[in-house]
């Protein structure tokens, strides 16, 4: 009880340090207010930044299979997404892009043209 009554003496300490007299137009600071709560963001408002394109150079030794593999993306979007045609014809230095992980590229098969004559 005696710890009580000690903080009651203090708080009526405190309010009598404050000062003042007992005049109209007391100034006093504006009450405090919790903004308003906001939702997060749905998945349907964020926004998806484009991808930093990745390019990787050939090391002496790669295989393209090792290659895609590192980059955790398939042999077939790797081939694809550099218009390679010819797999076994990779060589060291040559420079390639890496396609997004996840995002299947579409293959174009090679255009031919034919030829008839009359």
């Amino acid at each position: 009880m005696r710890a009580r009554s000690m903080s009651i003496v203090i708080g009526l300490l405190a309010l009598s340090a404050c000062g003042g007299d007992d005049t109209a137009g007391v100034d006093s600071l504006p009450l405090l207010t919790a903004a308003p709560a906001t939702a997060a963001p749905s998945a349907e408002s964020t926004t998806t930044l484009p991808a930093v394109e990745e390019f990787y150079t050939i090391q002496q030794g790669d295989t393209l299979f090792g290659i895609a593999k590192s980059f955790g993306v398939t042999l077939e979007d790797l081939i694809a997404f550099n218009g390679i045609t010819d797999p076994d014809a990779i060589e060291a230095g040559q420079r390639l892009k890496i396609p997004p992980v996840g995002v299947s590229i579409p293959t174009v098969a090679p255009s031919t043209t034919t030829t008839t004559t009359p």
